[in-house]
């Protein structure tokens, strides 16, 4: 578990913290040529930080692969920045020179998407006044509707309110007659004459 520490602290170190100073310095500086070759390592850094998780992962328990993951790493690392730009130049020309097609057609299909999207939706005239024109009637008929409904229930309330108020009135009536309260005696009500139901 130490040896583990200890081999992380020396890859921060010497692989993060110390390039990362150097970097600084040749922007602070502007050293156009150590700028380039930083960035190289940077990209080299990336790429064997994603590698160094795979092979970690899957031959990480043999016995010699911390020992030569360190010493390929401090190679690496003292070498920097001349070691990790010839690497950079043969991945890019043995990897990249086969990547750069599909690189170049998704920047142009991701610069096609940007135009239309600040161009804004494309709108086709007749079908959205053809649309329009179909909701304008959807509309007027829902609101035609609506007024039928509403001049319906005006019509049958004043039909209605003599006859359903008597009929409601003869039903409840019914049920009370029906019914017995608890003590097993009839419930004595008064019945209503039709003469009182219409004032």
């Amino acid at each position: 578990m130490r040896n583990l520490d200890m081999l992380r602290l020396i890859y921060i170190y010497y692989g993060t913290l110390l390039p990362g100073w150097t970097t600084l310095r040749a922007f602070s500086h502007g050293q156009r040529h150590f700028i380039v070759l930083w960035l190289k390592y940077w990209v080299i850094h990336a790429l064997l930080q994603a590698l160094g998780v795979l092979t970690d992962f899957l031959i990480g328990g043999l016995p010699f692969y911390a020992a030569l993951k360190l010493i390929l790493s401090v190679g690496l690392w003292f070498s920097a920045p001349y070691s990790t730009n010839h690497l950079f130049n043969a991945i890019r020309k043995y990897v990249m020179v086969k990547l750069e097609p599909v690189i170049d057609q998704g920047y142009l299909w991701h610069q096609t998407i940007d135009r239309d999207e600040q161009r804004g939706p494309r709108v086709n005239n007749r079908l959205l006044k053809r649309e329009l024109s179909n909701l304008m009637a959807e509309i007027e008929l829902d609101q035609a509707d609506l007024r039928k409904r509403e001049i319906f229930q005006e019509t049958n309330l004043e039909k209605l309110d003599r006859d359903s108020m008597h009929n409601v009135i003869e039903y409840l009536t019914n049920r009370l007659e029906n019914q017995q309260p608890g003590d097993g005696k009839t419930y004595q009500f008064r019945r209503l004459r039709s003469s009182q139901v219409d004032s």
